[in-house]
């Protein structure tokens, strides 16, 4: 970057040996001339700040980074593993179900007291007992219980697990597809803020040394017009142009500082820490492919329209399933239980519980064919299906609707790249020739053979040819990055950085 000279030298108009005193103009002119230095002073104290806190990284370097640290794909990826433990689970259908249950309790005493109290009357009780017997009746009951039963059951026919598992499958796919379109878009982004860097890059340098050519004739200027051999209006008009393009430098720098914590948030870097381009502003890359062949590699291999697919295959299994809850499941079941007692029963209160003590076992088993059937739940299923139904065809409208995006997309880029391609020569072309007329327009007026309007409107046109320049470059690497993206194609060595970071992700559970 080019350095900013020093501060234009000034007439000696306070010099106490000196008698003549300065006019009040000139000390406004000097006084605004310091400013502009202390803005420029502002500006490249904001600059080294923004090295001294970065690393200076290669674009391959900053995908491979960015690629290896930025949370966004963990949280993609983190989507796949749910995804693919939903399906397991779908699997796992197939599998018997075992249940064990205990007693209440599984082991332990039981009590019990029963007191029947019996309301006949005289005769009537001895006709029914005999004899004149009491009233009141009490027994108790004491044991120690053991029971456990166990079932296990197999649907060998359900109609719905198929359906399923092809549901959580192409979730599953659905799943991954988008975890890629997550990575290329992290790599379009991580793309973007390096250009744009570089772009701003550029452009300070550039305005640096134009802001340098102002400075300098805006010194002599000020020297003449001390001396009458200029005019206000030409300084004026000087000035205001130094102060315009400083305005210029004063955005360019903004968005350098912004566009590099951008670039830090796309690779995750530690807070305070910073990224900036290793590489100066140039074309990056060239895109081989035919418009025709791009938009057709794209439709094949876009993730969104893959995606979209997918998810539209799973709702329509999803819809299946629900209809099949109408049909029975038949199964495989068997059964088996185990008690164990020990006491005493339902003995008289007065009797001696050791008489009466006795141990019983008792055990079952049973084994056959099953079913459950939900023949009419209210048409509940039916319409969850419907719903599942109609989703499907969202979807199938969604990757039609992505499908005319990208080609859109890919069309517009593919054009931008062109006329950039085209652009490029053209703006290359007018800053060599914007650099000979402002020194040709200077040194014309330096000899009294031109006037300041000349002079200003060189400048002008070599700041213009400097942003045209810049821009140019600029699109032409969005442009090109973009179809990377957009055709779904990997650039540089990003697709074993996506790779790498799956499997690292598959060895940490934590993120």
């Amino acid at each position: 970057m080019s350095q900013i000279p020093a501060k234009a030298r000034y007439i000696e108009l306070d010099n106490t040996k000196n008698s003549t005193t300065p006019s009040p103009s000139l000390i406004n002119q000097n006084k605004l001339e310091i400013d502009s230095d202390q803005l420029v002073s502002k500006l490249e104290q904001l600059q080294a700040d923004i090295k001294k806190n970065s690393i200076s990284i290669s674009l391959e370097e900053a995908i491979t980074l960015g690629v290896k640290n930025n949370p966004d794909l963990e949280i993609a990826f983190r989507e796949i593993q749910a995804s693919e433990w939903r399906l397991i689970g779908a699997k796992r259908k197939w599998y018997p179900t075992l249940r064990i249950d205990g007693g209440s309790p599984f082991t332990g005493y039981n009590w019990a007291t029963y007191v029947e109290h019996n309301y006949a009357q005289g005769p009537a009780i001895e006709a029914i007992q005999g004899d004149t017997t009491s009233n009141t009746m009490k027994t108790k009951s004491k044991t120690f219980d053991t029971t456990a039963t166990a079932r296990i059951s197999w649907d060998f026919l359900d109609l719905t697990r198929q359906p399923d598992i092809n549901s959580a499958e192409d979730s599953l796919r659905r799943q991954k597809l988008l975890f890629n379109a997550s990575a290329r878009n992290l790599i379009l982004a991580i793309q973007q803020s390096y250009f744009s860097i570089q772009s701003s890059a550029q452009l300070i340098d550039s305005f640096q040394q134009i802001y340098a050519i102002n400075k300098q004739q805006l010194s002599i200027l000020s020297a003449r017009q001390g001396i009458g051999m200029t005019t206000v209006l030409d300084v004026e008009q000087t000035k205001s142009q130094l102060f315009s393009q400083l305005n210029q430098l004063i955005l360019y720098t903004k968005n350098y500082i912004s566009e590099t914590a951008r670039l830090a948030k796309n690779l995750a870097l530690p807070p305070g820490r910073l990224a900036i381009p290793a590489e100066k502003a140039k074309p990056q890359g060239v895109w081989t492919q035919s418009l025709s062949q791009t938009i057709d590699e794209a439709l094949q291999q876009n993730e969104e329209i893959l995606a979209n697919i997918a998810a539209a295959e799973a709702a329509e299994w999803t819809g299946i399933s629900s209809l099949r809850q109408y049909l029975p499941v038949f199964s495989i079941q068997a059964s088996g239980n185990l008690s164990n007692q020990n006491g005493y029963q339902n003995i008289l209160v007065t009797e001696d519980p050791n008489k009466n003590r006795k141990d019983t076992q008792n055990w079952g088993a049973s084994i056959g064919i099953g079913f459950r059937w939900n023949a009419f739940d209210g048409g509940i299923n039916a319409a969850n299906a419907e719903t599942q139904f109609a989703r499907s065809r969202q979807f199938l409208s969604t990757a039609s609707q992505s499908k005319l995006q990208i080609t859109q997309q890919i069309q517009s880029s593919y054009g931008a790249m062109e006329t950039a391609r085209i652009a490029i020569a053209s703006a290359e072309q007018a800053l060599r020739s914007a650099k000979i007329a402002q020194e040709a327009a200077r040194a014309r007026f330096d000899v009294g053979a031109g006037d300041i309007v000349s002079v200003v409107q060189a400048i002008g046109l070599l700041s213009t040819a400097a942003q045209q320049q810049s821009q140019a470059t600029l699109s032409y690497n969005n442009s090109i990055a973009e179809l990377y993206r957009y055709s779904a194609n990997w650039p540089m060595t990003s697709q074993k950085d996506v790779d790498l970071r799956i499997k690292t992700n598959r060895l940490t559970k934590q993120p």
